[in-house]
């Protein structure tokens, strides 16, 4: 018994430990609370906005946020264990804390942390692992100098490295999604309209830049409108680069006789900023040859263009109250090409195919600029002047031949068609806004107006041969003159007052005024065999005058506290379409009322993730020019024709957005919508006895769509890689009227795109990009046959440089197109070799369609027909370039610092 009782004893004593040891670790592993207040140390006032960051002992980031409204944070899901607390905000001290978690205390608290106005940075800095971004309110940073690039990179590729930051092929754009409107220098507006934003970037080296900065779009009131989900980008430059003048001279010819010479040049100052290009080549590029260029990711420049573009950027600062930004444009075109077209024209148990073979001849000159003047006499007044003025001058000379077959591949009709089109056109735009700030919070006035002038002129001379084989046989020879001119204008006013009616409450009401304005005019003339001259067709010829008024009255109410801002509104609309047609003596008059309404919530769930949610609905008023025909012979088989009896449509659409930001450089987005459309405007086609497909505007039930986009980028700091991924999915219902029979179309759409940039100590640098794009299309009027299609494609590119300055690199861009039957490979590559110090002068061999494969091919699916169009491209061509970089220094680097921040 004694033995057995000792047995037991130990047994309780075993457990006994094994219970202490796990309460010890449960207490180890407890997590806590840091909370705290930050105050300015000379007003005593709190600091909202204030970026508080916890490091461990091996200076790593272990948490980061910022201080609510209140100046108030909190960190929760903190471990036991030594710490170190920074807090910083722009223009004052960085206060270090050191902070010890232990087991007994479940909440630390900072009651009052003062922060006092910087005169310099700390001197005392260690390397440490800072986060890739840092967020303050709804600025997004990047240092630039975590992003690794090759020598003589440019702006673009350092984009292409930030995690959500994404820039399309035709040079738009993006950080999660959401479309950058504009473009910042030292925080001075350069584009307002991001058109030329790829080529400026590529003018910008990478080098240049200290911080990347994104952010919300405000109005002229400093406030970001929810819903509309737009972000502006801002460059920051290096101190060390606000010297002297930098910029390139680049010269080159090749095979063919393929030329590209250009020159950049930009200057930094403290109050002012100058980039200059000069641009000159016929090989298909809006790049000059120093740039390691590549044809387009989904499909490539069609035909051979020549084209010369002059552009220059100057934003200033003339005082402290006023800035300045002037950007002027000189371009030129010349473009040649060769199309088939095989277009599938779709009824209700057969189908008609148009086959046509047209040669292209284009030429354009484009002069214009813009002004931006931002005037802020103080901070509760701002003035924003902006102007903007253009002229085009166009030729375009189209030779087709063409034929129609039916389903058993009989010829309905065939001929050929000669335009020869001459327009002018030009266009001014003035626009003026006003705000002002009472002394209550939340008191503001904004007042816009702006006026907008456009002509159009054209001369045309076409030519058609058309022999019609069913259902009997008839010819018809066009040779017609045709001399349209419209001129629109264009007037508007607005003005919006906000009044805080409670701590969170605010009463906004805006009214807006639009007036439209727009004279048509045509004459067309038929040659006459017998006169030998033109004759005057009034079929053809029409003179239209018509002018919009539009009110709206928009009460808006705002419920915001700080975490969640709510916005309610309905806007009451009344529209007077007068419209005259001189040529048969009509008129209509219309009088519209109606209804928009908006509800917005944006709910900020922690400073670095927002949701918002939007419910909107809106009016679409009838456009004037969907009333009248369209009398253009360009193609006769093609006509359009209006419909006086169109009514408004309105727009019901639902969206909801996640958006997420991470210290550790993840970023992601997500965004569903969903839209009905009532009375929506749709197409009714029908083909009439000579073979021609007539078109009208008409109004139609049980439109609607939904759309889910994802994207998220995130960086691997080492080894350095960025990758970006987008996939969208996409359905949308469409009806129409086919040979006046009801058609519902269904469209399906799902593409993906993932983007990765590696770079390996400044020597080998790889970007790829994968994309798959899937397009479904059924309709009901052939029994919901349904027809798909896949478009894959990749995109490779190695840039390495190797002893001695020699550089080599390659591009490979394969395309697969199932619906086409046509799959390609694109393989580029150069080799080159700098000289002089720092780099300065380069020498490049570059190949372009080594393997002689290059091509356009597109597919699209539309609501009545299926399309395929191949167009020549350019063909196989080498060229050797010389490009001098002139005013260059080479580039610090310095080591990754945080301030304040000591090792224990």
């Amino acid at each position: 018994m004694q033995v057995i009782k000792t047995g037991f004893n130990q047994i309780q004593r075993k457990l006994a430990l094994l219970l202490i040891g796990c309460c010890a670790c449960a207490t180890l592993h407890a997590q806590h609370t840091i909370k705290g207040t930050v105050y300015q140390k000379d007003t005593r006032k709190t600091l909202p906005g204030a970026t508080v960051m916890l490091y461990d002992e091996k200076a790593r980031v272990k948490a980061q946020t910022q201080t609510d409204e209140h100046g108030s944070f909190i960190i929760e899901n903190v471990h036991v264990g030594f710490y170190r607390l920074l807090v910083s905000f722009m223009g004052n001290r960085t206060e270090m804390i050191p902070v010890e978690i232990n087991p007994r205390q479940k909440t630390l608290t900072f009651g009052y942390i003062q922060l006092s106005p910087s005169i310099s940075l700390s001197r005392v800095e260690v390397k440490a692992d800072r986060p890739l971004m840092a967020i303050r309110k709804d600025t997004i940073e990047f240092n630039a100098n975590d992003f690794s690039t090759l020598p003589n990179a440019n702006m673009h590729e350092l984009i292409d490295k930030i995690p959500g930051l994404t820039m399309d092929d035709n040079g738009n754009l993006f950080y999660l999604g959401a479309p950058i409107k504009e473009l910042f220098i030292d925080g001075r507006s350069l584009l307002q309209n991001m058109s030329n934003a790829k080529r400026v970037m590529e003018i910008l080296k990478a080098d240049l830049a200290d911080k990347i900065q994104i952010s919300d779009k405000k109005n002229i009131s400093g406030i970001a409108e929810p819903g509309k989900n737009e972000k502006v980008l801002n460059i920051v430059v290096k101190s060390e680069m606000k010297k002297g003048v930098r910029g390139t001279v680049t010269g080159g010819y090749g095979t063919h006789d393929r030329y590209n010479a250009g020159a950049t040049f930009n200057m930094f100052r403290k109050k002012i900023t100058v980039l200059g290009d000069v641009l000159a080549n016929n090989n298909n590029t809006q790049s000059d040859a120093s740039t390691n260029y590549a044809g387009g990711y989904m499909n490539n420049n069609q035909g051979t263009n020549k084209i010369f573009n002059v552009n220059t950027y100057t934003t200033m600062e003339v005082s402290k109250k006023i800035k300045l930004t002037v950007n002027l444009r000189h371009r030129e075109l010349d473009m040649t090409s060769s199309e088939l077209q095989e277009r599938e024209n779709i009824f209700r148990d057969s189908s008609t195919f148009y086959h046509s073979n047209t040669q292209k001849h284009l030429t354009s000159k484009i002069n214009g600029g813009e002004a931006f003047l931002e005037m802020q006499p103080n901070t509760n007044n701002k003035i924003i002047v902006a102007a903007n003025i253009q002229r085009e001058t166009k030729k375009i000379d189209n030779n087709r031949l063409y034929n129609t077959t039916d389903s058993r591949q009989d010829t309905l009709n065939s001929g050929m068609l000669h335009n020869l089109d001459s327009a002018v056109n030009k266009s001014m735009d003035v626009i003026g806004s006003y705000s002002h700030k009472f002394g209550k919070t939340g008191r503001v006035l904004s007042l816009q107006a702006g006026f907008r002038k456009s002509w159009q002129y054209s001369y045309q001379l076409n030519a058609s041969e058309n022999d019609v084989f069913l259902p009997i046989f008839s010819a018809d020879t066009l040779n017609q003159k045709v001399s349209p001119k419209n001129e629109t204008t264009v007037a508007n006013a607005a003005g919006s007052y906000s009044e805080p009616i409670g701590k969170y409450w605010t009463l906004g009401l805006a009214y807006t005024y639009d007036g439209l304005t727009t004279n048509n005019r045509q004459n067309t003339s038929d040659f006459s065999n017998t006169w030998h001259s033109y004759i005057p067709n009034d079929s053809l010829s029409y003179r239209f005058h018509s002018v919009i008024n539009n009110h709206v009255v928009r009460p808006a109410l705002t419920y915001n506290k700080g975490k969640v801002m709510v916005i309610g509104s309905a806007g009451l609309s009344l529209s007077t379409l007068n419209s005259d047609n001189y040529t048969t003596g009509s008129k209509s008059v219309r009088h519209t009322t109606y209804l928009n309404r908006n509800l917005n919530a944006v709910i900020k769930l922690d400073p670095y993730k927002t949701l918002n949610i939007g419910l909107m609905g809106m009016t679409m008023p009838v456009e004037a020019q969907m009333l009248w025909p369209v009398n253009n012979n360009t193609n006769p088989l093609y006509v359009q024709l209006g419909n006086p009896n169109l009514i408004n449509s309105f727009v019901n659409m639902l969206t909801a957005m996640y958006v997420s930001n991470s210290i550790k450089g993840v970023a992601f987005a997500h965004n569903l919508s969903g839209q009905y459309i009532q009375h929506a405007f749709s197409t009714a086609v029908y083909t009439d006895s000579l073979g021609r497909q007539v078109s009208m505007p008409i109004n139609v039930s049980g439109n609607w769509g939904i759309s889910d986009n994802n994207m998220i980028g995130f960086r691997i700091k080492h080894p350095g890689i960025t990758v970006n991924y987008v996939t969208s999915v996409e359905y949308n219902r469409t009806a129409s009227l086919i040979n006046h029979l009801n058609n519902i179309t269904k469209k399906y759409s799902i593409v993906q795109i993932l983007a990765a940039s590696f770079t390996w100590k400044k020597i080998l640098e790889l970007t790829t990009k994968l994309g798959m794009d899937y397009r479904g299309n059924m309709l009901s009027l052939q029994n919901d046959y349904y027809t798909d299609f896949i478009q894959y494609s990749l995109s490779l590119n190695a840039n390495a440089w190797l002893p001695m300055d020699f550089n080599v690199g390659a591009n490979v861009q394969y395309t697969n197109n199932t619906d086409a039957k046509a799959q390609f490979t694109l393989l580029n590559g150069w080799v080159g070799k700098t000289f002089l110090p720092d780099r300065k002068l380069s020498v490049k061999l570059y190949a372009f369609d080594l393997l002689r494969q290059n091509k356009t091919v597109v597919a699209y699916y539309g609501a009545t027909y299926r399309e395929r169009l191949e167009t020549t491209n350019l063909s196989q061509y080498f060229m050797l370039s010389l490009t001098y970089s002139y005013g260059r220094k080479g580039a610090q680097n310095p080591g990754q610092r945080i301030p304040g921040l000591m090792r224990p």
